[in-house]
């Protein structure tokens, strides 16, 4: 399948296509800026400008402290690794978290002795905040970790109540935007969070390779790498204050200011026109394909407060053969299997069979498009039906 013939529904893992103006910065910084914050030409700092417009969008009350990042994933190891656990602390996360979270924290179980506790879920209740408040009034709780969205089945968390039952219980709260960050607003300062994540690449709209984690004044987290940073180069060691500490190195210039771009979109077109845009789009989907004997949506319904990640089974067909039917035979570009979140399957029950089919409509997906989706979702499940 060409470019101009695929039907890309995969922008839950990457936002595709992005706006021109991302493109046209990337380029020019690449052209223009040699080595980001020690010679900009012109007086403009992509970092500056990218931190700016992600202040601006995410409500942080201190630009200083939100920290320009390899990614998302990077941004949530810093932000979990870099705590100074002590044996015998303990985590709290939910059931339906990234690899990004839920690997950390195991890595800090195996090699530092803390214990890490599952908020169970059920369908319709995706935290059971009962069982949260219970383990933070036990005592000895330092982190409690809540993705915003699952990228798995869409749902949007109790992450203010989250926030606010670790606040209330003297622990520090962590807050996993990557699937929320540019399609519903974010008011860090509001939120009173310590620690928040976000992916540059998806919603967004910026190029890989880039994302940004807020760390609040409580949250005082030791450096995962350290080296130059332009800044204090004179003293054989680090600064000791954000946001010098975490961004050593030679930065990724060209990516910071696609994102910098990506951001100032965003903040043009509006939230609420990206939402209700996406909102339409997803409930186009979901009421195209559930109706469809064998086929079996896992997340909330349309309408419901969700983001525009749709994942189901076809029962008969494994996900990842669906997936490769859909491309080989309709174009659509989705993606199937864990989604980097097997905790999240276990909790909602779809690992054993390996997966599901995700899709995930954006901004720049056409309702033609999606019905094309739906055909060919409605095709496999007729010829994985008894008897066809």
């Amino acid at each position: 399948m060409g470019q101009d013939t695929t039907i890309y529904l995969n922008n839950a893992a990457t936002t595709w296509p992005k706006p021109e103006c991302v493109y046209a910065a990337v380029d020019q910084t690449l052209r223009t800026c040699g080595s980001p914050r020690r010679d900009s030409r012109g007086g403009v700092d992509p970092v500056h400008e990218a931190r700016r417009e992600l202040v601006e969008l995410l409500g942080a009350p201190d630009e200083s402290r939100l920290i320009m990042t390899p990614g998302a994933t990077y941004a949530l190891n810093l932000a979990i690794l870099g705590l100074p656990w002590e044996a015998g602390d303990v985590a709290i996360m939910t059931g339906l978290e990234h690899h990004a979270v839920s690997r950390p924290i195991r890595k800090a179980a195996r090699e530092l002795g803390i214990r890490f506790e599952v908020a169970p879920y059920t369908p319709g209740e995706p935290v059971d905040l009962g069982f949260v408040e219970a383990t933070l009034k036990k005592g000895g709780v330092r982190l409690v970790a809540c993705s915003m969205a699952s990228n798995v089945t869409g749902q949007v968390l109790p992450y203010r109540e989250m926030a606010r039952l670790a606040r209330e219980h003297g622990a520090l709260c962590l807050l996993d935007a990557a699937q929320l960050a540019g399609v519903t607003p974010i008011n860090i300062a509001e939120l009173g969070v310590d620690l928040l994540a976000v992916a540059g690449h998806k919603a967004l709209m910026g190029p890989p390779g880039v994302g940004a984690l807020w760390i609040g004044e409580r949250a005082r987290l030791r450096t995962l790498a350290e080296g130059g940073t332009g800044g204090d180069s004179g003293t054989h060691a680090m600064s000791g204050a954000p946001p010098k500490d975490y961004e050593v190195g030679t930065l990724n210039g060209p990516a910071i200011a696609g994102l910098g771009a990506g951001v100032r979109w965003v903040r043009e077109i509006g939230l609420e026109t990206i939402h209700a845009r996406e909102a339409e789009l997803t409930r186009r989907l979901i009421e195209g394909i559930a109706p469809h004997p064998g086929v079996n949506v896992h997340g909330p319904g349309a309408g419901k407060d969700r983001t525009s990640v749709v994942s189901f089974t076809i029962d008969g067909v494994e996900p990842h053969a669906a997936a490769g039917a859909l491309f080989e035979r309709h174009g659509v570009i989705c993606r199937a299997g864990f989604h980097c979140a097997p905790l999240a399957h276990e909790t909602i029950g779809t690992h054993a069979g390996g997966g599901t089919v995700r899709m995930s409509p954006g901004y720049f997906t056409t309702e033609a498009q999606i019905d094309v989706a739906i055909e060919g979702v409605a095709a496999l499940a007729g010829a994985a039906a008894p008897g066809v």
